[in-house]
């Protein structure tokens, strides 16, 4: 296996695990709110904002990340970074406006961790020992033939 599919690998697994996390609180959002630290939901307006714009951007976001592994195409990857980031972000500020809490540490290394993973990833994915040479190009011209 080359190092390009090994990164890719390792984007394919973070996106399935994502993707189906978004799955989840697609169709069951009551079972992982609470995990998430959201509590519990109880109306169903409540509910269905939490299935939209929770789980719905959570699939799409890793079913880009998901096409950018299969293609070896970074740049539809790259939303998978730009989310982590402001997850961390987010998390970061809200440290420092609202305050700590216990479970602080535990809930923002996951996607610290995850986005290094990223990072060996795309070293994996974009180095030059898998990279085919280009194929010469030699052009005739009406000066002659230049290499």
């Amino acid at each position: 296996m080359t190092k390009t599919n090994v990164g890719r690998c390792i984007f394919a697994l973070i996106a399935l695990f994502f993707i189906g996390n978004g799955l989840i609180v697609m169709f069951n959002p009551t079972l992982i709110l609470d995990h998430m630290l959201l509590g519990s939901l109880e109306s169903v307006s409540a509910l269905s904002s939490a299935r939209a714009l929770l789980g719905g951007a959570i699939f799409a976001i890793w079913a880009s990340v998901l096409l950018g592994a299969i293609k070896a195409n970074f740049d539809y990857i790259l939303v998978g970074v730009i989310n982590l980031l402001a997850v961390i972000s987010a998390r970061l500020v809200g440290y420092f406006v609202d305050g700590s809490f216990p479970e602080f540490i535990p809930i923002i290394m996951p996607p610290v961790v995850i986005l290094g993973l990223m990072l060996i990833a795309h070293k994996l994915m974009s180095s030059s020992t898998d990279k085919v040479a280009p194929p010469l190009r030699h052009t005739l011209t009406l000066t002659g033939y230049r290499p």
